[in-house]
């Protein structure tokens, strides 16, 4: 009895098989479609590719920004009044938010005179947001680097006399191994040292880079530095329009993103009419623009 209450007829079994059938049909048939449908590709006229890539540098400059805006806070302090820099102490140093160490290597800048806001941002270890915060408290009185210079050019002989030191400049971008390690405090490694970073860089453009060679420390940068003189023509510049990112990023300013968007830029705007147009960039910022911008031409 229970068989043939479980037996399914040939017709029932038949409905089941159509219905599974249909719904087999409704589910794929609109996957069936789209697959089969040929893609049309999305053409887009110049302006309108200027437009898409505005607001994808747009998107990324946004998304950098929220992730660094907790960087952004400065922890430097601005000035209460007008100040010389040349006579600001180890504590007033301290109070705008220098560490101790950063502070000790400005004392030996300002001991030898500092005479404009321009010799205050070459000191490397002032930062360039707080260059910004305190450049318009500055104010450097007109004898101050003279008198400085004069203590600094001399020393007392043999016979307690005052005899000015003779000093040969040595030129930073022509200058070779022998001449170098011919510099009172530059030994061979030092040269060597000085020549590879020459070559990276193409030349250099000041005596500052010289804190960028390997192993350079601020002492041993203000013990030569006065040994030298930059002639900033001497340097090697890259073509733009021309340069492959492997010859971009060969640079020590330039890292792959940075090169690949230089590249990126110039094969869909076409040839650079203007170096500026490299701040385009979210990549380059106003930093890097000023580093770079002596080494690369049209």
């Amino acid at each position: 009895m229970s068989d043939q209450g479980s037996y399914l007829s040939k017709k029932t079994k038949r409905g089941v098989l159509v219905l599974v059938v249909i719904c087999l049909f409704i589910v794929y048939t609109p996957r069936f479609l789209a697959w089969a449908k040929p893609s049309q590709k999305l053409k887009l006229t110049y302006t309108q590719l200027v437009q898409v890539e505005r607001l994808n540098s747009n998107k990324l400059r946004a998304d950098y920004q929220r992730k660094n805006k907790f960087v952004k806070k400065s922890k430097f302090k601005r000035p209460q009044k007008k100040f010389n820099p040349n006579d600001y102490s180890k504590d007033d140093w301290m109070r705008l938010g220098l560490s101790e160490k950063q502070v000790n290597v400005i004392l030996k800048f300002t001991k030898r005179g500092l005479q404009s806001n321009d010799d205050l941002k070459k000191i490397f270890v002032i930062s360039e947001p707080l260059f910004f915060l305190i450049k318009d408290s500055t104010f450097y009185p007109e004898n101050v680097f003279t008198k400085k210079a004069q203590e600094n050019s001399t020393f007392l002989n043999k016979n307690g006399e005052k005899a000015t030191e003779k000093i040969i400049l040595v030129e930073l971008n022509t200058a070779d191994v022998n001449e170098l390690e011919s510099v009172p405090g530059i030994g061979l490694f030092f040269a060597k040292m000085i020549l590879k970073k020459r070559t990276e860089l193409g030349g250099f453009l000041s005596k500052e880079q010289l804190l960028e060679v390997y192993k350079m420390e601020g002492e041993k940068y203000l013990e030569i530095e006065k040994y030298f003189r930059v002639n900033p023509e001497i340097i090697s510049k890259m073509n733009i329009n021309e340069a492959t990112i492997d010859e971009l990023r060969n640079h020590p300013y330039i890292e792959y993103k940075v090169a690949n968007s230089i590249v990126k830029m110039r094969q869909q705007k076409g040839a650079y009419k203007s170096i500026d147009e490299l701040k385009e960039s979210v990549l380059i910022n106003r930093e890097l623009f000023q580093k770079l911008k002596p080494y690369v031409y049209l």
